[in-house]
């Protein structure tokens, strides 16, 4: 958290002394999202471990961009997202929310009038991570979860005038986790279940943007 409140007055104060080479906008756009795989950590013969079904999510936000010579600039931003990643095992669903500020810091570079080219580190602080009571288990609760973490992003884009929109895929590049503990659902359960989700993101962005 330390880190990204650092990171985000930095932000903020080099666009207050060198406003004169940056460009201000409004963005959002949609996410769609799955996450690793929900391993029961329960140390039974009948642990499993299911994959990530997609999800579409959504983000809002501001940026700009700092100017540089050769067709070359710096994409800073701030966004709100929302992600959400699902869990399908016999029939049964569970639904893991994030809710994360995140910040990218891309390197853009212009071309043929019209396009863009993106790439760079994206620092994420999940505020909220949330398991939801399902068929799978009751009395769902978070007991640990790596909250920041650092992901790739690349992507293309089109610019008209001061509309643009573009398109990315996202990378987690440090592994995070988070662990809940809940009661397995049915009429034979009766252990609780411990499980691990494997939080590192793994989506596609769309996003539509304007400048001022």
């Amino acid at each position: 958290m330390k880190n990204l409140l650092t990171l985000i007055i930095f932000f903020l104060c080099f666009q207050i002394t060198h406003a004169q080479f940056i460009e201000y906008g409004l963005k959002g756009g949609l996410n769609y999202n799955s996450n690793g795989s929900l391993q029961d950590l329960s140390g039974f013969e009948d642990d499993f471990k299911i994959k990530s079904n997609e999800e579409t999510g959504f983000h809002v936000g501001v940026f700009s961009e700092i100017n540089l010579p050769l067709w070359l600039y710096i994409r800073p931003e701030l966004l709100y997202t929302h992600t959400e990643s699902t869990y399908k095992e016999a029939g049964k669903k569970s639904r893991l929310e994030m809710n994360k500020f995140d910040v990218p810091v891309l390197l853009g570079f212009k071309f043929l009038g019209l396009g863009r080219f993106l790439i760079g580190p994206s620092f994420s602080y999940a505020f909220d991570t949330d398991l939801s009571d399902t068929d799978i288990f009751d009395n769902v609760k978070k007991i640990d979860s790596d909250d920041f973490s650092v992901n790739g992003q690349v992507g293309l884009g089109l610019e008209l005038g001061n509309l643009g929109a573009d398109v990315r895929w996202e990378l987690g590049l440090s592994g995070t986790e988070a662990i809940f503990r809940g009661d397995p659902a049915g009429p034979n359960a009766s252990d609780i279940s411990t499980v691990r989700v494997d939080t590192s993101p793994q989506q596609v962005i769309f996003s539509v943007y304007y400048k001022f």
